[in-house]
């Protein structure tokens, strides 16, 4: 039987939902030097913690953006998650095939579509919902792009938030009626056949080991910066049943400070043993993975969070309730992080 002193230290310990990604080994560090004792990780891949944690199986997760709003039991519960200004080199489309004129092709509509973006950020500065419906009304009024020059979109279950967005881009860059037939739930009926390879989501571990495979990538840290100028954020620690207490708040903030500080000037500290290779056997380049990584958010995160999951809104009206809506009008105005209690 437990002592008191050990159901005491059970009865403290917080289950902490878990993604074995290289992206979270620094913050992990910290938390086991500081806190080790007193978690209980639960590890599982993106998709599986966010179930954990919908379930209450978990109290606390670094859980996919997207779930903020397909699940209003979702709560922010403290200014920490994973997200990058610019390029994060683990999640992209990979192209199997070098076509010049594909790529082209994405570059002219990302040139249109930032112009659409900065103009919708400049003109609805405090409403992200209306910048949201003000870029895919603008978008649609593009010229058309021809079914056959559009790709095929390959997507993986494991992310949600890395899905969403790969979506919310093809179809800015394709057109509704395009995604309709190419990526979205009528993909099968297409009576079009595209001579190009499908383009493939990959994230996560599995993106760094095989970057080596693709002709070529699209970052989708980069694209999302070039068209917002913001960071974006693929996850956010979540809770769903109870808040943190203010002492769990502080500890884990501590860590993520200390973690993101280090990995920048000393990522040796973090290094795995034995070092992490690519399918070609070729060293991984952690420090400089870890260099684009952002763990305590700010501002302007949580900006370009709003605006991505107004997107996601509209992608997807369907799938997002009312609570989830007023919850994104309180979750816009977080700047300087002393969350509210809930």
């Amino acid at each position: 039987m437990l002592s008191q002193s050990g159901k005491a230290q059970a009865a403290s310990s917080l289950r902490l939902g878990w993604i074995p990604y290289w992206n979270l080994l620094p913050l992990r560090q910290e938390l086991e030097r500081q806190v080790g004792s007193e978690l209980e990780f639960h590890r599982g891949h993106p998709a599986q913690v966010n179930k954990w944690l919908a379930e209450g199986k978990i109290q606390l997760a670094p859980s996919s953006s997207v779930c903020l709003v397909k699940n209003s039991a979702m709560e922010i519960a403290v200014p920490v998650g994973i997200a990058s200004l610019g390029s994060v080199l683990s999640v992209y489309l990979g192209l199997q095939q070098d076509d010049a004129e594909l790529t082209e092709l994405i570059h002219r509509r990302q040139a249109l579509l930032r112009e659409i973006f900065k103009a919708a950020l400049h003109r609805y500065e405090t409403d992200v919902r209306s910048a949201a419906n003000f870029i895919f009304k603008a978008a649609d009024d593009l010229p058309p792009v021809p079914l056959e020059k559009v790709p095929v979109l390959s997507v993986t279950p494991a992310s949600a938030t890395s899905t969403q967005l790969a979506r919310i881009l093809y179809r800015l860059w394709f057109g509704e009626s395009n995604y309709d037939q190419r990526a979205g739930s009528n993909t099968s009926i297409s009576t079009v056949v595209s001579t190009l390879r499908p383009i493939e989501l990959l994230i996560g571990d599995e993106a760094l080991v095989k970057r080596a495979a693709y002709r070529s990538v699209i970052d989708l840290g980069d694209v999302w910066r070039d068209l917002t100028e913001l960071p974006f954020v693929f996850a956010v620690w979540q809770c769903s049943k109870r808040p943190l207490t203010a002492q769990w708040r502080q500890r884990i903030i501590e860590a993520a400070e200390l973690a993101q500080a280090r990995m920048r000037v000393e990522p040796s500290h973090y290094f795995p043993d034995p070092m992490v290779v690519d399918m070609n056997g070729a060293s991984v380049d952690l420090a400089a993975y870890w260099r684009g990584i952002q763990y305590r958010l700010g501002p302007t995160h949580f900006r370009g969070l709003a605006l991505f999951l107004a997107l996601t809104r509209l992608m997807q009206p369907s799938a997002i309730d009312d609570q989830a809506v007023v919850k994104m009008m309180r979750w816009e105005s977080y700047g300087h992080m002393t969350l509210p209690q809930t």
